[in-house]
This record gives structure tokens, sequence and C-alpha cells, in this order.
């Protein structure tokens, strides 16, 4: 594995006990252990091992008789590109000398620790070219000659990466070469102009783009990635940061599965919908996905009752991606929107203390004054995790189940007050919190000190499973502002390649279609994705990226914006109820090594099945010879361990909540 690679953490481990029965329950009786270990989880584990998977008469692709090309525009090797060619033999070869000197050294001395390996795609640091008075006489002349394509101002493409843009998708030719500008610039900043290291590797991190979606540097044949900039950079380079400010309104919301929360005689309830008994369930949260978890879990524990979901906000249910590209020839890079595409937004709301204080006042005296309805009841915050203290002081159950960060959309005069109430609200015996990653676990606890359990999706509302009956077909659902992706996936792939590549805006955007898929090809845009956790669950093959220089994400809320730790926490006097905290910020990943050892908690890299590729090139090796069947398997062998924990927590939530309430009977199901 590559030094920048994430580990590879369960691929190579002994299966558990529970995935190796699997394959013995598929093909006869269950036996007297298995069915102890499929416990009350019978209906679940019986749909996911009864599920089509691949069918046994699937084609399956030969060994490709092909050899993956790397574009002349990218690789900077065309007869055009000749007054590049000696820069970037003097760079490859320079670069090459220091990993034999590096070799030699290890092996003259063995007992050294902390060696990094020599990997393909990607530079340690200590690898890059030496110093070399011919390499750095071009490097000058090269950036000299190109210093006007460099940005100038905030735009999202200068003039050097509108030029690979263009050449991407449209063909065009030129003599410019974007990632050895890259090169050049990194070479100056190592051996050259120490004095102005930050201001040379930043201009080379802006040629691709704000948002990275140029950087495919791991893909080429360079022999350097972003990664090997990061360390100097030590951040993202933002254009602009715009404070969106936001007000909220306490109205009717949103249900789920058309059943809102309230009970049966209470304003806005269908007639028909009525039939006990009931069980509400009252949120605060804006993203529609991370809420389906919860509550397609109370139903399913709670087969006996009817669970009726209020969502008081209006929640998001959109697409990730912003634009589909590219924008039209005779207006890029200028088109509307595509200069000034992606500033970061950061949401907050102004108004938050007096909404609360109204919220609370309107849910006690509307909803939770009825007996029914307090006996048999939890309430709900989602993202952000500041909707909890809404529902802070009313002595109910509260569930909260979270998916970013805990400051993200909480206005920073109000930091302190809100982490020293999250504190009071998490160690109530009537809270149960828990993080959807093991990453935002350990962001908690370092922003807070509280320890929250891990309960990553299972996605139990996804009804559709893995049945692949377009097998030449691979679905890439484009990340947000993926400006080249899928054209430098169709400028790799070689003629005669079996497989064809589609993205989401190619089919009805509805999982019954992405099922039928032989694989999908996720880049994250994020460090933990609904839709990942969803096409697991439908065990769909799945595809990311190894090389860690694609899980740098400027505009996810896992960054050094929100990385803020109040001073009772940083001065190792934290409040009564705060517990141990990580020795490292798991939200400024601002060095290759902090991103290292953060990708040890990122579950791209630690679910079993999951497919990782070093490159595009490799990407395409990887596709039409993997074992699709047993990929499938181990997914959903995993899946169903993963069920039989979720069923405990979430049972030991409904049960605490009805004894809380002092409610005269138990469920039976529960019983």
């Amino acid at each position: 594995p590559s030094q920048h690679d994430a580990p590879l953490l369960l691929r190579t481990a002994r299966p558990s006990p529970c995935s190796m029965a699997l394959p013995r329950l598929r093909r006869r009786r269950p036996r007297p252990l298995a069915r102890h270990l499929l416990g009350r989880c019978w209906l679940v584990a019986v749909t996911l091992l009864a599920s089509p998977g691949v069918p046994a008469s699937a084609p399956a692709t030969a060994e490709p008789p092909f050899v993956v090309p790397i574009p002349t525009f990218v690789d900077c090797t065309g007869a055009e590109h000749g007054d590049w060619a000696l820069f970037r033999r003097l760079f490859t070869e320079g670069a090459a000398e220091t990993r034999r000197n590096l070799a030699a050294q290890a092996v003259e001395e063995p007992t050294t620790t902390g060696a990094r390996p020599a990997v393909r795609g990607a530079l340690a640091p200590e690898a890059f070219p030496a110093f070399e008075a011919t390499l750095l006489r071009e490097a000058m002349r090269l950036h000299q000659k190109w210093l006007h394509v460099l940005a100038a101002y905030n735009e999202d493409y200068p003039p050097g990466a509108a030029d690979f843009y263009h050449c991407c998708h449209f063909d065009e030719e030129t003599d410019y070469c974007l990632y050895g500008h890259v090169a050049v610039l990194a070479i100056l900043a190592r051996h050259v102009q120490h004095g102005s290291r930050y201001e040379l590797t930043r201009a080379a991190m802006r040629l691709l783009s704000w948002n990275h979606c140029l950087d495919f540097l791991e893909s080429s044949s360079w022999g350097f990635s972003v990664l090997d900039l990061w360390d100097e950079a030590q951040n993202f380079v933002y254009p602009q940061v715009s404070l969106l400010h936001q007000h909220l309104y306490i109205g009717e919301g949103s249900g789920s599965g058309g059943s809102p929360a309230a009970s049966p005689d209470a304003a806005g309830v269908a007639p028909a919908q009525a039939g006990g008994p009931y069980f509400w369930v009252f949120e605060i949260g804006i993203h529609q996905a991370l809420s389906n978890e919860p509550i397609s879990w109370l139903q399913r524990v709670l087969p006996g009752h009817t669970v009726l979901h209020q969502n008081y906000v209006k929640s998001y249910g959109g697409r990730a991606e912003a634009f589909r590209h590219p924008f039209p020839r005779e207006c890029s890079p200028n088109c509307k929107y595509q200069q000034e595409s992606v500033p970061y937004t950061f949401p907050v709301f102004e108004d938050m203390e007096e909404s609360g204080r109204n919220f609370k006042e309107f849910l006690l005296r509307t909803e939770l004054s009825k007996p029914e309805v307090r006996s048999s009841s939890v309430l709900l915050c989602t993202n952000p995790i500041f909707y909890c203290n809404f529902f802070a002081g009313i002595n109910h159950t509260l569930i909260g189940y979270f998916g970013l960060p805990l400051m993200y959309m909480v206005p920073k005069e109000g930091w302190d007050s809100w982490a020293r109430d999250f504190v009071a609200i998490a160690s109530s015996p009537k809270s149960f919190f828990v993080a959807n990653n093991p990453l935002l676990a350990e962001q908690l606890a370092w922003q807070s000190g509280v320890r929250v359990p891990v309960l990553r999706p299972l996605a139990l509302y996804m009804k559709d499973a893995y049945y692949p009956t377009r097998m030449t077909d691979v679905l890439v659902p484009e990340p947000r502002e993926a400006c080249v992706l899928n054209c430098l996936l169709r400028k790799f792939t070689p003629p005669g390649y079996p497989l064809k590549f589609f993205e989401k805006a190619d089919t009805d955007r509805k999982f019954r279609t992405f099922v039928t898929f032989r694989s999908v090809v996720l880049f994250p845009h994020d460090y933990a994705l609904m839709l990942f956790y969803e096409f697991y669950a439908c065990s769909v093959p799945i595809f990311v990226p190894a090389h860690l220089s694609k899980y740098l994400f400027p505009y996810s809320a896992t960054v050094p914006l929100l990385d803020w730790v109040p001073e009772w926490l940083r001065s190792g006097q934290p409040l009564e109820n705060a517990g141990d905290r990580p020795k490292l910020s798991p939200l400024s990943m601002t060095s290759v090594d902090s991103l290292r050892h953060w990708s040890n908690f990122m579950d791209f890299f630690l679910f079993p099945g999951i497919q990782l590729f070093p490159s595009i090139a490799g990407l395409l090796e990887m596709l039409p010879t993997a074992d699709l069947h047993g990929i499938s398997a181990q997914m959903r062998a995993f899946r169903l361990v993963r069920l039989l924990e979720a069923t405990r927590h979430w049972d030991a939530v409904v049960v605490a909540s009805f004894q809380s309430a002092g409610a005269s009977a138990m469920p039976t199901s529960l019983a």
C-alpha cells in the first residue's frame, strides 16, 4: 500500500462466526447456533440472505486484454509539450534517484523505525527530487514563461486551470502543462525561494481549483500528489467565507411515511391514518436521509405500533452535485456561475435562543400535555446537533442521531455556552446520543469531552437489493463539483474496454435503477456519506479511491473553520460529565500525518468488501475482473452482524422510553 493510502483494515481479517455461517444458511436450514445469532432480527436477516445478489449465471468478464493509456494532456507527453520534456525528464529522474538513495539507506540501517515505503503514484516529502542546478533553471524558466496563467483574483478557474478543463472536455490541444506547472511551483517552493514557500504552494493549489476538482495528480505518472504540498499549505485556501444568516420558524414541518406525529384527533392528521397503538416521534432536523435511520429503526422494533413522525423543520433531501459539466465552450471559463460556483457558505441561526424557548412552550402545550402522547413518544434531534438544545429541560426521552460536527450552524459567539449545554444534555439518563460514524464520535470528544457510541447507518428503509441486470454498466454518482471527473474517465478508457460509465443524471435517480448496475464508483465529497451507507445496505459493490489526496474536502463541515475547543477543556479542566478526548484534532486535518491518522476512522477504509483503487488507470483495471458475488456476499454478512448490534441499542432506547414515561404496559415485542 502507498504511504498516502489509508490502511486496509478488516479487509484481510478473519471472518466472524456470523459471517462464516452465512453461506451455510443460504444452502440449508438454519442450525441452532444460527437461529440464536439471528435472534429477533430474523425478519431482516432472512430478507438479506434471500436477496437476489449476483445471478449465478452472470457472465464473468475476462482478464482485460487492454492497456490503460494516460492522456497526453495529463502527462504532457504529446508533441505539443516539447518545451516541458527536459523538466519532466529531470524531475522524474531526480525523484527516482532520491528513492534509490532512500532504499539503500534503509538496507544499511535496518533498525531505523518509521521508514516510509516507496510507492507508486505518490512521493514521500523526503523523496522529492534533490537540488539540481539544471532542474532548478528549467523550473525558473517555465515559471516565468507561464506566470500569466496563475490565479490573479478569486476565480474558480485560473487560465491554467481553464486550459486543462478545455483539453479534457473539448479535446483542445495546448502547449501548456497544468500538472507540470504544479510540479514547477512545488520545486521552487522547496529548493529556491524559502521565504515564499507558502505563496508558491498556494499558487500551485489554486491551479487545481478552489475545491480541488482538477486534482487527479495521483492518476498521472508525474510521481507526486497534492499531499506533497499539503504540509506546506497547512489548510484549505478559501475564495471567501459567507455567513448565511437564517431564522427558524416553527410550523407543521414534514412527516415521514405519510404519518404526521400528533394524536389521532389533532389537527392535520388524516382520519384514514387512525388505528393504534401509536408511538410518536417529535423531531427537529434538516437532513432527511439522516432522519430516516432512527425512524426506520423505531418502526422495526415496534412492529405492533404505528410510528407517527413529525419533523418541525423542512428537511433537506436534495442532490450533492452543484452543476453538470461541461459549461458551454462559447462562454467557458466565464459562464454564469462557473467562476464563483463554490464559495464557502457557513449557515448560522441568529435567533436560536428565542426560537428554542418558543418551541419548548409550543411542544409542551400542544403535544406532550396529552397523557397518551407523553407515555408513548420520544424526542429526536439530528443535524445540526444544536437542535438538541430545543429539547433541553423537557424531561423526556431524547434521541440524538448525529452526522455533522458539534458547532455546525452555531453562531461563533455561542460556541462556549453550547459546548457546556451539550455536556449537560448528553449526561442525562434520558438522552441516547450516537454518532453515525467513528470520525464524528472523535470530533465530539475533541470539542466537548463527551464520548458517544458509534452506530453506523443500516438504512433499513432501503427496499431494493443488488440485482445487476446491467452487467456492462458502472454507475458514477458524481461528487459535488466534479468538474472533470467524467471526462477523465472517458479519456482514460481504452478502445475495446468492456464497461461503460453512467452518471446519476443519466438515470431516473431511483435506487431501484441503481441496484441494477454492475457496480458503483464513489468519489466522496465528505468523510461520511449517507449515499455510501445506502449503497452498502443494498450490497452493491462499491469502489472508492485509496489515495488520501481524494479525502481533502474544502467544503465539508469537517474543516479548521469549525475547529474550536473551549478554554475549560483546553486547560485540562473538563466539566464534571466530560470524558477523555483525542490527542490530535479530528477537525483540522492540515498535515499528511493527521490525515493518515484519521483515515483509520473513516468507514470508506473500514467496511469489509469496499474496493480501493489507486488511480483512474487502476480503477479501469480492477472493474472488469472484480468478484462481484464475493464482494456483495461480504457486504451482506457484515451488515447482518451490525443488525444484531443495532437491534440491542434501539430495543434499549424504546424500553427506557416506556419505563421513563411510566407506561402501564410494555409492548409485547419488547417484553
